[in-house]
């Protein structure tokens, strides 16, 4: 581990220079959203039901991202505020998209 990250607390979660702990709460709304949507398919749902859950998770994550600072977005934090953001946007909005895609009848088959 290097030096940097023991002054941040390594994986303890906790930045040992201000007492501030880092929040796992954005992530564990991804992580929950995209296992419900997961769930919910594994349990019959349509596709297209647990691929909305999944995507509406990552907009969840990407409006978290944008509201919480970096020190306290936890694993979240991948790269930068916007980065980040606009990234889980484009997961979420590709997902909802093409989940209601799949509703569509395109063809008499």
């Amino acid at each position: 581990m290097s030096a940097d990250m023991e002054d941040r607390g390594g994986r303890h979660g906790r930045d040992v220079r201000t007492g501030e702990s880092t929040a796992w709460g954005s992530y564990l709304v991804v992580a929950a959203g995209v296992a419900a949507g997961l769930g919910a398919i594994a349990l019959g749902a349509p596709v297209s039901t647990g691929g909305v859950v999944m995507g509406g998770a990552f907009l969840a994550g990407s409006v978290t991202r944008l509201a919480t600072s970096d020190r306290r977005a936890g694993v979240l934090a991948v790269r930068g505020r916007r980065t980040d953001a606009i990234t889980l946007a484009a997961f979420g909005v590709a997902l909802v998209a093409g989940s209601l895609l799949m509703l569509l009848r395109l063809h008499d088959s």
